[in-house]
């Protein structure tokens, strides 16, 4: 055998092997789990075309977050990202409250999901700390 295809032969072989799935690092520090402090922190959102007031919220690690959500005008709803929290998407006239524990600390995008409303300007932020 040539020495070139003995060279090809073994670049093939540790290119395969870096493709079989590995063992996961199980040294890796779980998530720490965060107990509810009891506080409860209550806000409530307008909706408007296409705005949401206030569009900046703050709640601390393991409060009990509960927005109440007032669709003022237009079809709208509320998504918090990173939270998977979401009001359903409705006419005017309309309130939802939707309710959670912080139990992550960070900057989470919030915004209307009708298509096109984020773009227009319809989107704040949790801030948990």
């Amino acid at each position: 055998m040539k020495l070139s295809n003995v060279f090809l032969l073994l670049l093939g072989v540790i290119f395969i092997s870096g493709c079989i799935d590995q063992p996961q690092d199980q040294t890796a520090t779980p998530t720490v789990p965060v107990t509810p402090t009891g506080e409860v922190k209550e806000y409530t959102i307008r909706e408007s075309n296409f705005e949401l007031d206030p569009a900046t919220i703050t709640a601390n690690l393991g409060d009990t977050v509960r927005i109440t959500v007032i669709n003022d005008q237009g079809t709208h709803n509320l998504f918090i990202e990173g939270y998977n929290q979401r009001v359903n998407i409705v006419p005017a006239g309309t309130t939802q409250v939707m309710e959670f524990v912080a139990d992550r600390a960070g900057t989470f995008d919030m915004w209307c999901e009708v298509a096109g409303h984020r773009d227009a300007g319809m989107e704040g932020q949790l801030i948990v700390s």
